[in-house]
């Protein structure tokens, strides 16, 4: 081994070739930038988050987790509980309708469609509905939902709404999931003579599920922190409490904006935002531990 290693850093036929000093020095500063590029990935959340221990900690409590806002301007004393009522509502009602739908789609494009240009097609569309803004969700909520189904601004509204801007995310996600599934299943389950409704429903979806599911999580997340799609079609200023499809409700993302936008409390601002954010990143959280989680069918 000795007399190998020895060769190799020779000038034998097996040395390795020597580098440069310019190539070395690439090699160098390529490292010191990837090390400084993950460190300021890790860094920037970190750094959000402390800051927003730092201003918003000692307005959390049970209170303000618990009561309506209060005081005068409006949103400077008292709590939240509207507007966490209102998110997880929003959030809720958009996924009774996104995720069968998104579920079901993904069932079709991956076991049923046999057309490769009718699957790319669909996969396109919904890539670009997902990079669509969430701004032009909450207008096309406003002009089809509001104004032409005449739902009002409601929480009906802006669950439907919440709901098509989830959509996309669920279809590709769990297409991802049920064609990352091995091919053996399928064959195993064929090969029994089941019918592949059965082999789908009794096979595929359980080995699929914890992708689905981290999917589904990431697309409530992401809803969750959209003001701009809720805005025109689902919140008010300030609703009491209490949650009826037809009435707006109030939620934390459009909270937090009018907190700071007519600079009423900014204490109560912070406040709002890290229970905001620290929601974001449970889901997230819990997104990642779901996916490992891996169940056998």
């Amino acid at each position: 081994m000795r007399e190998r290693v020895q060769t190799r850093e020779g000038t034998g036929p097996g040395a390795w070739p020597k580098l440069s000093p310019v190539a070395v020095w690439a090699d160098r500063l390529s490292t010191v930038l990837a090390w400084g590029c993950g460190l300021l990935g890790i860094w920037m959340p970190l750094s959000i988050v402390g800051y927003l221990l730092v201003k918003g900690a000692g307005v959390i409590s049970w209170t303000f987790l618990t009561d309506i806002p209060r005081g005068f301007p409006l949103g400077s004393a008292g709590g939240i509980r509207p507007a966490i009522e209102g998110t997880l509502a929003l959030t809720g009602l958009g996924l009774v309708m996104a995720f069968p739908m998104g579920v079901a789609g993904a069932i079709y494009l991956s076991e049923y469609n046999r057309r490769e240009w009718l699957s790319k097609a669909f996969r396109f569309g919904a890539e670009c509905l997902a990079a669509v803004p969430t701004i032009v969700y909450g207008l096309f909520g406003y002009a089809f939902l509001v104004v032409a189904l005449r739902l009002q601004v409601s929480l009906l509204a802006g669950g439907l709404t919440l709901g098509v801007l989830m959509f996309p995310i669920i279809l590709i996600g769990s297409e991802e999931a049920l064609r990352s599934v091995e091919w053996v299943y399928r064959e195993a389950a064929l090969s029994l003579g089941v019918s592949r409704w059965y082999m789908t429903r009794r096979v595929l979806l359980r080995k699929a599920w914890p992708g689905i599911l981290a999917t589904t999580v990431l697309a409530a997340g992401h809803a969750v922190g959209s003001a701009a799609a809720i805005l025109f079609t689902a919140t008010v200023y300030f609703t009491p409490g209490g949650l009826r499809l037809r009435h707006p409700v109030m939620s934390l993302p459009t909270h937090l904006y009018f907190l700071v936008s007519e600079a009423v409390s900014f204490d109560h601002a912070y406040g709002t935002a890290l229970v905001l954010i620290v929601g974001l990143f449970l889901a997230n959280a819990l997104a990642m531990v779901v996916r490992r989680w891996s169940p056998h069918p």
